[in-house]
């Protein structure tokens, strides 16, 4: 059976499972391998909004909906007929699409639907939340299981006339039919002439968890980028694992796509109390801000949100980051905005969140990011910016919402840990 005969929500879920073993069986024939079973995790819109109509949204992309139950639906291309996946939601404001469909259509299909779509973005894991679930696997999970983990850091902002980062598809996740995308690294080893003078890091480290708990922490504390993780692993519950990556997108490399959903569900559900309560801190923290007058000379209230820079950002770092960020419309940021300079190194930005179009209002100095966001912003988009300032500025960077630092937010929403354990 396939996808497009599917009828009911049972026999979808049974392709996929079926899927997901014969390419596992595949793998290790080493037989002509497939694509892989892909989750891309999505968010849409804070609790005290309206969900928006997600068949709206994909109709305007030239798809349709194909309800399999309230909650389940294929996902139909309507050019061609095709089905090239299928649509969830799982939780309240996350909906998932499960493809088996390749990487390489499948990320900027997903980018460009996120992109033109106001009411969706991606999930966005920082390094700090995924600090948290290291955590959990390393308590939960046996010690002589591997893990394996993806650092990576890029200082693009040094570049002069340096290009906005935008979401790509790394080599890894192109060749994911492989373990070791040695192809492709002997082929840039070839084109290294090309590549700019920059510091770049993208570091992958796989062992047993008993040995990472171990040496890691002493790694990490002479080497700043490994600070920053943007790819990791959960060990399945059978053979294989769950690789998950700092833009919401997940690789089941098990053989059961139903302990990848599984998986997706409770990193979910650690997320969306991460966003919850990251909302009502920002929200009900409240406290009045000169950065916060509009144009009517209304003040707005909010807590504000701190981002400090471990090291002070040099005049070139600082001026290609704000030309990146605020002058051009597709950006990993998604802010839009016009800065005020006050300053060499200083600068007010009444923005726009292009998620939901919300207000947010920021002073960007050297050393620090003050945000204001105002009640009924999405947590969503303080995810995005920490993730991406700790991707190409500082993979040090210290966060705090109002009172509380951002890493004692996450931590406390692995309250879900008691579900990942049964």
């Amino acid at each position: 059976m396939t996808l497009d005969q599917a009828k009911t929500r049972e026999e979808a879920l049974d392709v996929l499972d079926g899927y997901a073993a014969e390419t596992r069986e595949d793998a290790k024939l080493q037989r002509l391998r497939r694509p892989l079973v892909k989750s891309y995790l999505l968010e849409t819109v804070p609790h005290v909004r309206t969900e928006p109509p997600l068949e709206s949204i994909f109709t305007r992309r030239g798809h349709s909906l194909l309800p399999l139950d309230d909650t389940l639906s294929k996902i139909k291309r309507n050019a061609d007929g095709k089905i090239i996946g299928l649509l969830e939601k799982l939780l309240p404001r996350h909906p998932v699409i499960y493809t088996t469909e390749k990487s390489q259509e499948m990320d900027a299909w997903v980018r460009n639907l996120v992109d033109a779509s106001p009411a969706l973005d991606n999930l966005w894991l920082s390094g700090r939340a995924f600090d948290q679930l290291y955590n959990i696997i390393l308590a939960t999970k046996p010690i002589h299981r591997f893990g394996r983990i993806v650092f990576q850091h890029q200082s693009i902002f040094e570049l002069n006339g340096a290009p906005t980062p935008e979401p790509q598809t790394t080599a890894e996740e192109d060749a994911e039919d492989q373990e070791e995308p040695e192809q492709t690294l002997q082929a840039q080893e070839d084109d290294d002439n090309c590549v700019p003078e920059r510091r770049s890091t993208r570091f992958m480290v796989i062992d047993r968890l008993d040995r990472l708990k171990t040496l890691l922490p002493k790694m990490r504390e002479i080497y700043e980028p490994l600070q920053c993780i943007s790819q990791l692993r959960f060990p399945a519950r059978g053979n294989g694992g769950h690789d998950f990556y700092h833009n919401g997108k997940a690789t089941n490399r098990s053989d059961s796509f139903v302990d990848h959903r599984l998986h997706v569900k409770f990193v979910l559900q650690i997320y969306k109390q991460a966003t919850e309560t990251t909302e009502t801190a920002a929200w009900h923290g409240v406290q009045k801000s000169n950065l916060a007058a509009d144009t009517s000379g209304e003040i707005i209230l909010g807590a504000p949100v701190l981002l400090q820079f471990k090291q002070p950002l040099s005049q070139a770092v600082f001026d290609q980051f704000i030309q990146a960020t605020f002058r051009h419309k597709r950006n990993v940021f998604r802010l839009w905005g016009n800065p005020i300079q006050l300053g060499p190194r200083k600068v007010h930005v009444y923005a726009l969140d292009r998620h939901l179009w919300q207000p947010l209002y920021l002073e960007i100095t050297d050393r620090q990011i003050v945000v204001i966001v105002p009640r009924g912003t999405c947590g969503n988009s303080i995810h995005r910016l920490v993730t991406n300032v700790q991707q190409f500025l500082d993979p040090e960077v210290t966060v705090w919402i109002g009172d509380r630092s951002y890493e004692d937010l996450i931590q406390s929403a692995s309250t879900a840990l008691k579900i990942y354990e049964d």
